[in-house]
């Protein structure tokens, strides 16, 4: 599970760094942490570092446990599985939470920020295409690293 873990970790940073470097690469500004973080405090700083806890809590613990619950190979290489990951995730983000930000964020409520509705399209049409990218990205990771469960596995001696 340690493996496990670490990939999801890895993974997190390295599709965290590709959420920030984004605009840099002709996306949208897609800032996660500031979003989750605002549903719940108001202070921009202290809520940028909930979210960030939140979104790390995400990809290094509850998305790899669902991957290895769901859909680690028994052996071979996981890349593609964690792809499919990847890909649920997004669709997850894309056509179900983020629609539901209009509804429920405070922030979107009192107009202080755009709902990014179906897809995120409200913040472009890149917006949808970043976020497939950083989602496969994480998801190709997550399972490249964490290999396949029976690596995990060590042969235990037979006690006479």
């Amino acid at each position: 599970m340690k493996k496990l873990f670490l990939a999801g970790l890895v993974a997190t940073l390295v599709m965290t760094a590709l959420m920030y470097a984004a605009p840099m690469m002709g996306m949208p500004k897609m800032d996660i942490a500031t979003m989750l973080g605002t549903m719940f405090l108001a202070s921009p700083a202290p809520a940028f570092w909930l979210g960030m806890m939140i979104h790390l809590m995400m990809g290094v613990v509850v998305f790899p446990e669902i991957y290895h619950l769901a859909i680690q190979p028994e052996s071979g290489s996981g890349t593609g599985r964690g792809i499919l990951l990847g890909l649920i995730l997004w669709a997850a983000s894309n056509m179900m939470v983020m629609p539901m930000m209009g509804a429920v964020h405070p922030l979107v409520k009192s107009g202080m920020m755009p709902a990014p509705g179906f897809l995120m399209l409200k913040f472009g049409a890149m917006a949808p295409v970043g976020s497939l990218i950083g989602h496969g990205v994480y998801g190709a990771l997550l399972g490249k690293l964490a290999g396949p469960k029976a690596a995990g596995l060590q042969a235990q001696p037979a006690h006479k």
